[in-house]
């Protein structure tokens, strides 16, 4: 079913690599982070064990405090912070045309996303976009008790309460396909963010994918009237 833009009156992104993409540093970047984080709040190893955990963490999990977790004992919501004050914005890559297209779409935008506030503000600072978003237009993971947004309502319901907007009035934007299936549920439309690699077969809980927000936003028929 292609996507009905006539139904949407409000947007919910997520932020990392949806709103910006990362540089190549990335994942080496955020192992260094991670390891630090560990150390920080008390992990017993060198730092270069700590890194290697990280490595490994990043390679089977995708995410390079996983392993931190299950394995030794260390909280996610005291990692979180620690972990993302360290993340420096260089490894951020813009979007080219990305900050004139959110400029032009006029309905009511919210971020929910699993990083931290510290970061989430930090990074829309280095796309120029910070003008965009208000503070409470911005959910970040620890206002939702460091609970994924693939596994429960909360961020989403939040995010409708401050769009004041019935779910089927409102699009989910994200780059990964298991973060549409609960706004999907809800009864939003929902679009995946491919980066130039997309879904032969879309799965029902995604209405639509997109390469990236550019590409998107220049195919609303006149973004400027959504209200």
């Amino acid at each position: 079913m292609p996507l009905d833009q006539n139904r949407i009156k409000g947007i919910i992104w997520d932020l990392d690599n949806t709103l910006y993409r990362f540089t190549d540093e990335f994942k080496t970047h955020c192992n260094q982070a991670a390891a630090e984080a560990a150390l920080e709040v008390g992990i017993d190893l060198s730092h270069a064990d700590a890194f290697k955990i990280a490595e490994r963490s990043e390679e089977l999990y995708g995410y390079s405090m996983h392993i931190y977790v299950t394995d030794h004992g260390l909280s996610y919501a005291d990692l979180h912070i620690p972990f993302h004050r360290r993340i420096d914005e260089n490894i951020i890559e813009p979007i080219e045309g990305a900050l004139g297209a959110l400029e032009k779409f006029k309905c009511h935008q919210v971020i929910l996303t699993n990083a931290s506030r510290c970061w989430a503000e930090r990074a829309l600072n280095y796309i120029c976009a910070n003008h965009l978003f208000k503070e409470e237009e911005i959910i970040p993971i620890e206002d939702v008790d460091f609970v994924p947004k693939a596994r429960d309502r909360d961020g989403f319901n939040r995010a409708l309460d401050i769009l004041n907007l019935d779910a089927e009035a409102v699009l989910m934007i994200d780059d990964l396909d298991r973060n549409l299936v609960i706004p999907h549920q809800m009864g939003m439309q929902t679009v995946y963010m491919h980066h130039g690699k997309p879904i032969e077969h879309l799965p029902e809980t995604i209405t639509d994918q997109s390469e990236n927000l550019v590409t998107l936003m220049n195919s609303f028929t006149n973004p400027a009237s959504q209200t």
